[in-house]
């Protein structure tokens, strides 16, 4: 990597988290580039060479979000066996999201406050929800077994991770990623009346 491409991936890296810092304390539409700037200690002309505007900075980081949990989801559908079960792959599923909420919760405690960007939620939800879709389809025999129409297990399941995301989130991550795991299953056992 170049001095110049270092350079340039510190500096972005300075005005997220001067916008973050800011973004704690205010919403969204009342930050102004002059406070980024100088939260960052950069010139305007500096933070015009990496984004358009607050709005392009934010869109880059909930879709950079948005794109690591992807990864994440994939790397684990590639680890799946043909003999894990489907509670099995739930499980590991809970256990890989959960894991990256933790990791990821200071700046998704403020998305989904009412300091972020109105939609963050459903942008959120949907983009979940496709990769879950697209994961699922890979399953062999996945949907020979679903007796309802994929886009309903799809916003129940998504649904479901989503209320638990946020509550544990709201509640400044009070358990591990092993227990929200178990918590999951608890319910989808409850559910399930096992």
């Amino acid at each position: 990597m170049s001095i110049y491409t270092e350079k340039n991936r510190k500096t972005k890296k300075l005005i997220q988290q001067s916008f973050i810092k800011i973004l704690e304390k205010k919403p969204f539409e009342s930050i102004t580039i002059g406070e980024i700037t100088k939260t960052a200690k950069i010139n305007r002309g500096t933070f015009y060479l990496h984004f358009e505007d607050k709005y392009d900075l934010l869109e880059q980081m909930e879709q950079q979000l948005i794109s690591d949990l992807g990864a994440h989801l994939d790397k684990l559908q590639s680890s799946y066996s043909p003999h894990h079960t489907f509670e099995k792959q739930q499980e590991q599923l809970a256990s890989t999201l959960f894991s990256f909420i933790g990791m990821h919760s200071p700046i998704l405690k403020i998305f989904l406050s009412d300091h972020g960007r109105a939609g963050f939620h459903i942008r959120f939800r949907d983009a979940f929800s496709e990769k879950v879709r697209v994961n699922l389809e890979k399953i062999e025999g996945f949907g020979d077994k679903l007796n309802v129409p994929l886009e309903y297990f799809l916003s129940f399941i998504t649904s479901a991770f989503l209320g638990l995301i946020e509550q544990w989130v709201q509640n400044d991550l009070d358990k591990t990623p092993s227990e929200m795991t178990k918590i999951y299953i608890d319910i989808i056992s409850y559910i399930q009346g096992k």
